[in-house]
């Protein structure tokens, strides 16, 4: 089926057969003038293929940029005006780079967008020193001239309209010399209909994708790759499908390992051939009971996908400061809120029916890609990724296989246990089968009995489109099967810290009364009588009152990721609103991280292990360096600035500041320790997710697809998944050697390059091995420690010592000093934590007492096998 045909399929209000109008509102005035302005603005090196970047090029990058912005996809339908200017800005000129490129012959295409950094190397200019003076980064209007005018060219077309009202996403702050409230960000909303705008996001394919390879023997980059869709150059830049999401592939970016990436690239492969369909049960009900599911609040109305933002903002402001009663219940700022985002979830839930009406009776796949942690994503709008609407519109095409009745049994348990699960949480699947036997015959009684049980389920469309589904005969090869890994980086810190009693609670290891464990449930009960001791009993109160567990989970979740303190007092204050001042809300926050390092001394001591490395790298000025056994991941944070530019709006007749971040040459020394962790985090998360895929994909033949930690696979090989993700722990091995790899990796290999024996006994290099106990003048000659035994705290504060720049200043060389301490202190302690509390002479004793501790973890790990279930991933 051609893209034609496809869209043949939408209705006559189609964004592809409407978007000519919104050409003929871009052209209806002078539009070949802001040709002839960007060419006095555009430099130098640009002017060759000037006379070919027509006014119908403008026309084209307008309209790809108002629908990168303004799309169905964000949660609101305004953007910010700093956002608009450089999209608009670097498009120009990323286009005119292609141009250029083109016309020169080379057929090098793939590097034109490298990252925004070099885009932005026409647009700032730094002074010979590369901009490293503190507030030395100067920008003017002129450097952004392009983006500017551009900006100004839509207010004045009426397309959009800018606003300083803080009535979107924030409040208004005080104005430091007193003289009143300053908005903190200039809008942009838009003026027309979205559905003129063409489609901006990757559609789910027709045909198949071109494996992933590389036409080079030995491919060091990620990006030296092809394959896929749309892998040739196309003058739309932007759309054209890559392996690597990274937008800024200068900084971050992944290395191939030659031994693994033939090996990742037939996952890869694997993935993105899967082939899917739409769940035309599912659709047929939504479209047939729309009314009613919008009556239920399941959906918003139809109309409101197609209101303008602006009239309707105007009206409901005019309403609002004519009725008196509403301005004393609520402010108008929160109605407004409201109103966006209502209408930017009415455009979704239409895009998305829509587009899945087009695609029923098609099969199709979603292509696969990795970010630079190596963490696999899809492209578009419609695939698992998606918020609950998009993934109960897709099912596996598969093709059904012969059953015998207990099989068919244990499936038809399973489906009704998946349908379960997406109406509430349970603690084993004995309960949730039970559940859904209770409650079928009312469920199955009418279409409104089963939307009134949709109504309080936990994934609305899910639990709809699991029990429309569950008729095994025709289904059960195509149903997915949605199985979570219970709080993943609390089960990976549970691994590399060999912590049995975290490991429990997130499931990783059995529980004693065989139940599925809920650690933020855990954590909730245990902070409430950590807090009892630390507040008065009236503050206690109020914080008890609205104390839930999704609050729990989004605060102490992305502080394994490096959430820091003033974060969560934004999250508690976002919580409790007024009942909690600002003061009382960052003593919250402050009490939490403090409940978590009494609690858990050992995760928030890794955690600033791992950070430290992330910190010294960036001291260094060099990039940190993240290794699985498929591929090297790079990250090189750099420091941006804040800096103002001002529009004039002759509409409105005010001049507007518009804040943008530039980026500088320096590092960024406080954002690498923050990342640090967290990056380390999830790439081992990924490449976990790898090995599963891998198991289920090229060994059982199973369909497979997997968002991160969580694997959707087909009832008949559901009951795999956990089996094979506990076994993947178990063949990582003692979890001392990724601690003591990336130690190496990124601090002493670079200097010390034989210091480090990598091997998988230490007895493959025991000749060269004799000296093991001091650290020679000459450790360059030596392959003297094993990767699996402590490193000795004496030698990584010498090759700290040694690494420390001879020109510090001295306030530079106390930190130094200071972080040198906290390193080793960190290291000794979590060598103490996974080798015993008992001090060991010699490094092969810790190396050994290691060893049986992981033993230990290990045999822990593998008893789900002899219990015949297990819940480490659950339905």
């Amino acid at each position: 089926m051609t893209i034609e045909e496809l869209t043949m399929k939408f209705d006559e209000r189609s964004i592809y057969n409407s978007s000519p109008n919104l050409i003929k509102l871009l052209i209806s005035k002078d539009l070949p003038t802001a040709k002839e302005y960007l060419k006095t603005h555009l430099s130098t090196e640009y002017l060759p293929m000037l006379n070919q970047f027509g006014h119908y090029m403008l026309e084209a990058i307008i309209i790809h940029v108002l629908g990168l912005v303004f799309n169905c996809v964000r949660d609101l339908s305004v953007v910010r005006v700093s956002t608009l200017l450089e999209q608009l800005d670097s498009a120009v000129r990323d286009q005119a780079r292609f141009m250029l490129i083109k016309a020169a012959g080379s057929g090098k295409v793939e590097g034109v967008v490298t990252s925004k950094a070099e885009s932005d190397k026409d647009a700032v200019k730094f002074d010979s020193k590369g901009a490293t003076k503190k507030g030395k980064v100067k920008v003017t209007r002129t450097h952004y001239a392009i983006g500017v005018h551009l900006v100004n060219f839509l207010v004045e077309r009426g397309l959009i309209h800018l606003s300083s009202e803080v009535s979107f996403t924030e409040v208004p702050v005080v104005n430091k010399k007193g003289k009143g409230y300053i908005p903190i960000n200039c809008y942009a909303m838009c003026n027309f209909d979205f559905s003129l705008l063409p489609i901006k996001l990757n559609l789910p394919m027709v045909c198949n994708p071109l494996p992933w390879n590389s036409t080079e023997e030995s491919p060091t980059m990620l990006t030296d790759l092809s394959g896929g869709y749309l892998s040739g150059p196309t003058l739309d830049i932007y759309n054209r499908f890559r392996i690597l999401t990274s937008r800024d592939l200068s900084h971050f970016y992944v290395t191939l390992k030659y031994s693994g990436y033939k090996r990742m690239c037939t996952i890869l492969n694997s993935l993105q051939s899967q082939v899917f369909e739409i769940n035309n049960k599912v659709l047929e009900f939504i479209l047939q009971n729309r009314n009613r599911l919008v009556e239920l609040g399941l959906l918003m109305p139809r109309n409101l996908a197609y209101v303008n933002l602006k009239e309707a903002s105007d009206l409901l402001r005019f309403s609002y400061f004519s009725d008196k009663g509403v301005q004393n219940a609520c402010s108008c700022h929160v109605l407004i809120k409201e109103l966006v985002k209502r209408v930017q979830r009415a455009r979704y839930e239409e895009f998305v029916i829509r587009l899945a009406s087009a695609y029923d009776g098609y099969q199709f796949d979603l292509p696969a890609f990795m970010d630079f942690r190596g963490r696999i994503y899809r492209s578009g709008v419609l695939h698992f990724h998606e918020r609950d609407l998009s993934r109960s519109l897709i099912v596996f095409a598969g093709q059904p296989k012969a059953l015998n009745s207990q099989l068919a049994k244990t499936i038809s348990q399973d489906l009704a246990c998946a349908a379960a699960f997406k109406y509430k949480k349970f603690f084993n699947l004995d309960d949730a089968f039970k559940w859904y036997n209770e409650h079928q015959s009312l469920m199955l009684a009418s279409d409104e009995s089963l939307m009134k049980f949709a109504v309080q389920a936990s994934d609305p469309f899910q639990f709809l489109a699991k029990i429309l589904s569950k008729d095994i005969v025709s289904n059960y090869h195509k149903v997915p099967v949605t199985q979570d890994a219970s709080a993943s980086a609390y089960q990976i810190m549970s691994y590399l810290l060999l912590n049995q009693e975290m490991g429990r609670r997130t499931n990783l290891l059995p529980s004693s009364d065989g139940q599925i464990q809920d650690v933020y449930m855990c954590l909730q009960e245990e902070l409430k009588k950590f807090l009892v001791t630390r507040l008065d009993a009236n503050k206690y109160a109020v914080i008890l009152s609205m104390l839930t567990r999704k609050l729990v989970k989004g605060l102490f979740m992305p502080l394994i990721y490096g959430k820091t303190v003033s974060s969560m007092a934004k999250d508690i204050m976002d919580h409790y609103g007024s009942l909690l001042s600002h003061k009382d809300s960052y003593g919250l926050a402050v009490l939490c991280y403090e409940f978590l390092s009494l609690k858990y001394p050992d995760i928030v001591n890794l955690l600033n292990l791992i950070n430290l490395i992330g910190w010294f790298c960036s001291k260094l000025d060099k990039p940190v360096f993240y290794s699985i056994p498929y591929i090297t991941t790079v990250q090189d944070y750099m420091r941006s600035k804040a800096t103002d530019i001002w529009l004039y709006d002759r509409v409105s007749k005010k001049r507007r500041r518009v804040t943008l971040r530039v980026p500088t040459p320096d590092r960024d020394s406080r954002k690498t320790k923050v990342a640090t962790c967290v990056n380390f985090i999830h790439q081992k998360d990924a490449y976990i997710a790898m090995k599963v895929v891998e198991e289920l994909l090229l060994i059982q033949g199973a369909p497979v697809y997997t968002v991160h930690d969580n694997f959707i696979t087909t009832a008949l090989y559901a009951r795999m998944v956990p089996e094979i993700y506990t076994g993947v722990f178990v063949n990582m091995g003692a979890p001392l050697r990724f601690i003591n790899q990336f130690i190496n990796r990124n601090l002493i290999l670079p200097d010390f390059p034989f210091y480090m024996d990598l091997s998988d006994s230490p007895e493959e290099k025991a000749s060269a091995r004799k000296i093991e106990e001091r650290l020679p003048k000459n450790p360059s000659n030596y392959v003297f420690h094993w990767v699996e035994d402590p490193i000795p705290g004496e030698d990584i504060r010498y090759f700290l010592d040694y690494l420390m720049p001879k020109d510090l200043s001295k306030t530079e060389r106390i930190k130094w000093d200071r972080n040198i301490s906290a390193t080793v202190s960190c290291y000794e302690k979590y060598c103490n934590t996974v080798c015993g509390e008992a001090h060991f002479k010699m490094p092969s004793d810790g190396g050994k007492r290691h060893a049986e501790k992981w033993n230990e973890f290990k045999a822990d790990l593998s008893r789900w096998g002899n219990l015949g279930c297990n819940y480490s991933v659950h339905y």
